[in-house]
């Protein structure tokens, strides 16, 4: 996909050397995988499968209900005890069972982060999985961590010296969204089921998995009611006035409450809201957009409504809780993001982006670094050539074609991912 000029000993993209996988054990030793956490579904079962014919252990650590109705009661290791017992538990196994290799899917929940913690201390090799930066038909696959923890360069340097191929042709993953509804209810229902026998577990989520799931189904429906005028009044709102898109990060996310600045979304609507009323050209507007899976459980219109009312912008200023996201990129002035992927899709657009948390694209040349205050009145845009070098990268360092939720998607991610982790190391 790309090709990378041979760097001097001083040169920076000497760094890529540390995106290599490093020794986790001896070449002769058989390699041993612990799935700690995985992705909704199938995925473990499979990769699993894929592993044990290439030669390698595969065992996964059972947390609750929903783990064991992904993975069966073969290979399984129960963990029962307190949640402040989890860490000792853990590295005692690691240490009986041999394991060199950790599987995770995120970095940043309390018990994958303790995970990662220990197998550090122990010098094991660590693999996290995450949806995709380049979404909807990739996933993400990277040693150490993902995200603000990748173990990309952030230095535009580095990727200035990408030679950028054609890409891979995309393989069909099929509809994600409902089987991965299916998914996320099936798990946590087992999950609520088996809670007697795993009474100890302590869930990672902001809010529990009932009040989500209600709080989807009432955000579903209040999107059907009359929202053929809502979205016309979306669409009023890119009149030929500039208009800056600020995305919001579904609330209780990582990339929010541990990859940011900010405490939740209403002090990222606060603070963009703020700064908007200072800096901001006249006539300009501000339309905050919703992450698709918000589980609408927070009232981001209310939080709007406020900030911008004490700012005195309260006709400047806007919420999109529906419409078409790439129509809305195509005719927005400029982007700003906490981190969120939608960054990356407002960059390849060609837009001014500024990045407001530790986002693993925030660097010059690609995202504005005069902050927030500047950003209203000059923006700067991307350079195009460095996004193309940039995504070829990323794509070739950690990106696989495929799906968690889909049956053909999850074929392509745990074949492609059993290669890489079985890669000598």
């Amino acid at each position: 996909m790309f090709k990378l000029r041979e760097p001097r000993a001083d040169s920076p993209r000497a760094a890529s050397d540390r995106l290599a996988p490093r020794p986790a054990a001896s070449a002769r030793r058989q390699r041993h995988f612990l799935i700690v956490t995985a992705p909704f579904g199938r995925l473990s079962r499979v990769l699993a499968a894929h592993l044990r014919e290439q030669g390698a252990r595969c065992r996964r650590v059972i947390l609750n209900g929903g783990d064991l109705a992904d993975w069966g009661l073969a290979e399984s290791l129960f963990y029962r005890g307190p949640r402040d017992g989890w860490s000792g538990w853990l590295e005692h196994r690691l240490v009986a069972d041999g394991v060199t290799d950790l599987i995770l899917h995120g970095d940043s929940q309390a018990y994958a982060a303790e995970a990662i913690g220990v197998a550090r201390r122990r010098g094991l090799a660590v693999h996290v999985f995450e949806e995709g930066y380049f979404r909807p038909h990739w996933v993400t696959l990277e040693r150490d961590g993902v995200n603000a923890r990748s173990r990309l360069p952030r230095d535009p340097d580095y990727y200035r010296g990408v030679v950028v191929g054609p890409e891979c042709a995309i393989r069909p993953v099929g509809r994600i969204t409902p089987p991965a509804i299916r998914q996320i209810s099936a798990y946590h229902l087992w999950r609520y089921a088996a809670h007697p026998l795993l009474p100890n577990y302590r869930s990672p989520y902001l809010y529990s998995a009932a009040a989500q799931a209600w709080g989807h189904v009432r955000r579903y429906l209040a999107q059907r009611v009359n929202r053929t005028a809502k979205l016309k009044r979306i669409e009023a709102i890119f009149d030929g006035s500039p208009v800056f898109m600020a995305l919001l990060q579904r609330p209780g996310d990582s990339q929010l409450t541990c990859h940011s600045p900010f405490s939740g979304t209403e002090e990222f609507i606060t603070t963009v809201v703020e700064s908007f009323a200072r800096e901001a050209p006249a006539g300009s507007r501000l339309l905050f957009k919703t992450h698709p899976l918000d589980h609408g459980l927070e009232p981001h219109e209310r939080h709007v409504r406020s900030a911008a009312a004490k700012a005195g912008v309260a006709d400047r200023v806007f919420l999109a809780d529906d419409g078409h996201f790439p129509t809305m990129i195509a005719a927005a002035r400029a982007v700003l993001s906490v981190n969120s992927t939608g960054g990356l899709s407002s960059l390849e657009a060609g837009l001014p982006t500024i990045a407001l948390g530790r986002a693993l694209y925030d660097m010059p040349g690609l995202t504005h670094q005069g902050g927030l205050d500047s950003f209203w009145r000059s923006p700067t845009a991307p350079d195009r050539a460095l996004f193309r070098s940039f995504r070829a990268a990323v794509m070739a360092a950690c990106q696989i074609n495929g799906a968690f939720s889909t049956r053909d998607g999850v074929r392509l991610v745990a074949r492609e991912a059993a290669r890489r982790l079985m890669a000598p190391v």
